[in-house]
């Protein structure tokens, strides 16, 4: 009877502390060995993808959102991308919005962007010009009403120059306003 008049003060004692949550204070109480181990195991996993940005430098590639679109890019690809864009033919630019990179070893998932600075992804302007000619076509059976319009879009070309893993993961990037 003692036993289970201790379990329940116990709990009163949980219950009515002011400060944080039940659940939290089962999770803190259970067990702070299993948070020093998956701290570990995170410092290790960020140590092995460091090492392996260094050591083995192999094909990246990214998923970069651009003009509305989400593009899966690696190093040399072409990109056609549709629609009115300032760049001129031969500049230079680079995609700031990375949503992941990876390798084949281990991948960078962003929330929902990658941390600025991390990922360098840079393009060069091909070509402009516009589309080939889409043919819309209306006809109403028994009507006589038949119409036929042509359309040509803008289209922007795209050469991927490089996707590089610039920084080590967990690291202050400098170059961050």
């Amino acid at each position: 009877m003692s036993l289970i008049r201790a379990g329940l003060k116990r709990l009163v004692n949980i219950f009515s502390s002011g400060h944080g949550g039940v659940l939290s204070r089962f999770i803190t109480n259970i067990a702070p060995s299993q948070q020093q181990l998956v701290v570990e195991t995170q410092k290790k996993v960020i140590a092995t993808c460091n090492r392996l940005i260094e050591e083995k430098p192999s094909r990246n590639f990214a998923i970069v959102h651009l003009l509305g679109k989400q593009w899966r890019v690696t190093d040399g690809d072409l990109l056609v991308v549709e629609g009115y864009w300032p760049p001129n033919i031969g500049d230079k630019i680079k995609l700031d919005k990375v949503l992941l990179a990876a390798t084949k070893d281990f991948s960078l998932i962003g929330r929902p962007l990658v941390q600025p600075g991390l990922v360098t992804v840079t393009a060069t302007v091909i070509s402009k010009g516009l589309s080939h000619t889409r043919t819309h076509f209306k006809k109403k059976r028994r009507k006589q009403f038949m119409r036929i319009n042509f359309q040509r879009a803008q289209q922007t070309m795209l050469r991927i120059n490089s996707v590089e893993i610039a920084n080590k993961i967990n690291e202050d990037s400098r170059n961050v306003f």
